[in-house]
């Protein structure tokens, strides 16, 4: 189990969020200086034993603070407009000199940011004449530039996920957060669950899956590459590195050579059994060598046999890959009854997809002992083959898109511009069919039926 810590510890993986609503990602080590530019910085050890998501202020060089919560003020109506405003550089008295001076006061720490943002208002013709929103607006929009705070935040999908679509959003496929809580949703994520994943957004969404269960889980990565593209899972910490986790046995690793050839990787990595009498007389590197390639080779064949064995509980697909190219060989892996999804940031490829799914089955052979009557061996001619075959429903195309809003009292509205696209998935879910007719309807009745009705008519009509 990977449990989240309630306070911030030694080499904590955090996002700080700076007042200009820009966010970074930091590792805190002991005795380290943490540098947030204009905004100033502060010692990491001053951060250990202090909660998540509060907001600290460094009231001195190096030096923070806990910054209390303002309670929200309910401002009367006013019949004061801004219509004769006008917004030019001449509006405010102070010279750039002067500002220039302010900023380096305030770095120096000679200066509270709150009092130069005062000198500031102070200077201005127009701060008298605006309204009360107004007035708000500008100290805000001053304080994104003077005020030296920051909040902490826990790293968590919707952290991680609005992080990397403002950093690098090709890296991970234009995966949004929304994008993948619905996904976590569809497959029934849940403790304890066994899951195939083919994640080629920098393991953005393995991140995710783990963090939902807090690592109790089974998790078979099947990947591109000689190695796996894991570079996403050092935001959720040390805990949640490749290597850390399949230590614990929550990952398993397969690339695309070795699902497809299992008989040939296993002869490949195949190392002969060497007698303990000549280990003993072998040198000791080469004895750590031998070690090695038979460690390699029983921990390639335990992945390649547990995925043979199949039946997971769900399959996630976040592929560049064509998706038909992808099912054909992991929907068989999937358990009856089953959920399956497939991310993709175009509409047209899913439909394709969703076509090619509709007419797809595969055949499934499954071997029955019948009992014997003294309940001893089974010979090879009481083994009975039920073959059936396994198909998809339920198959539909979800269009993830979400608008957030500004909630301000008296100020709520929609934010005027967001992102447009946000990806598409394709859900469905694997079943196996019957071969024996099923019928409804009227059907004639049992003989017994018939004399209980034949009495029951006798007695009515007596």
């Amino acid at each position: 189990m990977l449990r989240h810590a309630s306070t911030i510890s030694e080499n904590s993986s955090v996002f700080i969020k700076l007042p200009s609503d820009n966010v970074r990602f930091v590792t805190l080590k002991p005795n380290n200086t943490i540098h947030l530019g204009k905004f100033g910085s502060f010692l990491a050890d001053d951060l250990f034993g202090k909660h998540f998501d509060e907001t600290f202020e460094i009231y001195q060089p190096k030096k923070i603070r806990v910054l209390k919560t303002r309670e929200v003020q309910y401002i009367e109506e006013e019949k004061k407009t801004n219509q004769e405003l006008n917004d030019c550089r001449g509006n405010q008295l102070m010279t750039q000199e002067e500002i220039d001076e302010l900023r380096a006061n305030i770095k120096a720490g000679g200066l509270r940011a709150e009092e130069a943002i005062k000198q500031l208002t102070n200077s201005s013709k127009t701060f008298e004449q605006k309204t009360l929103f107004a007035q708000e607006k500008y100290v805000t929009r001053k304080g994104e530039k003077y005020l030296q705070r920051f909040q902490v935040l826990r790293p968590c999908v919707e952290v991680v996920a609005n992080y990397m679509i403002e950093h690098d959003p090709y890296k991970i496929l234009d995966l949004t957060a929304e994008c993948i809580s619905l996904m976590l949703t569809l497959g029934n994520v849940k403790p304890g669950g066994r899951y195939l994943v083919v994640d080629e957004t920098g393991c953005m969404f393995l991140g995710s899956l783990i963090d939902r269960v807090a690592g109790d889980c089974k998790i078979t990565l099947v990947h591109p590459n000689e190695q796996p593209n894991s570079s996403c899972l050092e935001y959720w910490g040390q805990d949640f590195k490749e290597d850390s986790l399949v230590q614990k046995g929550i990952l398993k690793t397969l690339n695309w050579y070795q699902v497809t050839n299992p008989t040939e990787t296993l002869s490949e990595y195949s190392v002969e059994d060497i007698p303990e009498s000549e280990l003993n007389e072998m040198k000791l590197r080469h004895r750590k060598r031998y070690e090695t390639k038979k460690a390699t080779f029983n921990r390639l064949k335990n992945t390649i046999d547990d995925f043979e064995s199949g039946n997971y509980d769900a399959l996630f697909i976040l592929s560049i890959h064509t998706p038909m190219s992808v099912l054909q060989h992991l929907l068989p892996k999937l358990g009856i009854s089953r959920p399956f999804m497939v991310y993709s940031t175009y509409q047209q490829v899913l439909v394709e997809t969703y076509h090619q799914l509709s007419k797809w089955d595969n055949l499934f052979v499954e071997k029955t002992a019948q009992s014997t009557e003294n309940d001893e061996k089974v010979d090879q001619g009481d083994v009975a083959i039920d073959t059936q075959k396994e198909k998809v429903i339920m198959l539909d195309i979800h269009e993830i898109r979400t608008r957030p809003y500004q909630v301000l009292p008296e100020r709520t509205h929609p934010f005027m511009t967001v992102r447009g696209d946000m990806g598409f998935v394709l859900s469905g879910i694997k079943v196996l069919t019957s071969d024996s007719n099923l019928a409804a309807g009227r059907f004639p009745k049992r003989k017994g039926q018939k004399e209980t009705s034949s009495v029951k008519k006798a007695k009515l009509e007596n």
